[in-house]
């Protein structure tokens, strides 16, 4: 009997190369975004800080963004997609600040998604990315002994500073509960792929 598998979910993943350089610069900069932003909104944080979906207008970060956008044009040669153009429509910054901070699970607009990070503390909290392609209600995973990449319900990731990830938009996804006080920063964004020609209009963030 021959086994094939059908389905795959990609991750692509990277260090900024100029992050030492940097570090300290974008820092200062999504400090001063807080500052100047102090309500934040309130969608996937519980407790913390989320800050408006414009971060994609400072201009300390302009180099980031642009690392962002290359990562995601070879992205996007992995998913076979038509001649397209790339739009980062939308970022933001996540201060999860103290004890009980995190966030519950959800799904961005787009077509990519990703996360940037900044300053991640020991124990302040992995990401965890649930699997699209399975049902926690099938009575399968009760008969499990071992998961493995058939019947695993999700993936914990450790964040690394300088790390970036991107994955397609559909993926659930949380943060766990941070158990400290000391502050995990990170940059999440959203990038629109259209075909060429076609004029961007950016989606909601959901």
């Amino acid at each position: 009997m021959e086994l094939a598998t059908i389905f795959s979910t990609p991750i692509w993943m990277s260090v900024y190369p100029d992050f030492e350089e940097n570090r300290e610069s974008f820092l200062s900069c999504v400090r001063n975004f807080k500052e100047k932003n102090p309500q934040g909104v309130h969608k996937s944080n519980i407790s913390g800080y989320q800050s408006p979906f414009t971060l994609q207008g400072e201009v300390e970060l302009r180099p980031l963004f642009q690392y962002i956008c290359e990562m995601a044009i070879s992205a996007v040669k992995d998913l076979n997609f038509v001649d397209n153009n790339i739009f980062l429509t939308n970022a933001w910054v996540n201060f999860n600040d103290s004890r009980e901070c995190m966030n519950s699970e959800h799904v961005h607009g787009e077509i990519l998604s990703g996360v940037f990070y900044l300053k991640v503390p020991k124990e302040s909290g992995k990401l965890v990315l649930s699997n699209p392609g399975l049902n926690r209600l099938w009575g399968g995973i009760s008969l499990v002994k071992e998961k493995n990449q058939f019947t695993g319900e999700m993936m914990k990731l450790e964040p690394e500073e300088g790390s970036i990830l991107i994955f397609p938009s559909y993926i659930p996804h949380s943060v766990e509960t941070n158990l400290h006080d000391d502050e995990r920063i990170s940059i999440s964004f959203n990038l629109m792929v259209l075909p060429e020609g076609q004029i961007a209009v950016p989606q909601q963030q959901k």
